[in-house]
């Protein structure tokens, strides 16, 4: 099982997530999105990449690439073992767009301080919502994610067992 990094609007695909991520599993799939606001073609360039694989993916998305990894997990939920969110952008889509209910093991990371999305926004998670002391960027809470992927992994592993 791979994992897929989808970065944020303001981002890139080797960023400080990205290289921490590599520097704790090695290889990581990081989509180039780069410039790219439209939600339709980012999602094209991920379901390209990640068809590439023929794998499935847990997938590590931050603010807009935890919307993306939420749009893609809904296309192509085959694809997708499970997700580490980090202040996913959800306020970007109406609250109806997704089921909380039909996702794949998930956990939500999002900081106290963060002021460009909203921490209300990713409440519907509820015991899933990991609420740290820190901005959006998530800077300070790097080894909380590295954690969490760390924790899926050994879960989804065992479930296939």
């Amino acid at each position: 099982m791979k994992i897929l990094f989808l970065h944020g609007l303001e981002s890139g695909p080797h960023g400080k997530k990205y290289q921490a991520l590599k520097r704790a599993f090695g290889e990581i799939i990081a989509p180039d999105c780069t410039g790219v606001i439209d939600e339709e073609k980012r999602l094209n360039i991920i379901q390209a990449t990640a068809d590439a694989y023929n794998d499935k993916f847990i997938v590590v998305g931050s603010s807009m690439g935890g919307l993306m990894a939420m749009l893609f997990q809904q296309q192509k939920p085959e694809s997708v073992a499970g997700m580490v969110l980090c202040a996913p952008a959800l306020h970007r889509l109406p609250e109806s767009t997704f089921s909380f209910d039909m996702l794949p093991p998930t956990i939500v990371i999002h900081g106290s301080k963060d002021n460009v999305v909203p921490l209300k926004t990713n409440r519907p998670f509820g015991s899933r919502l990991i609420v740290v002391n820190d901005d959006h960027s998530l800077r300070g809470s790097t080894s909380k994610i590295i954690h969490e992927v760390e924790k899926l992994k050994l879960k989804l592993a065992t479930k296939q067992d």
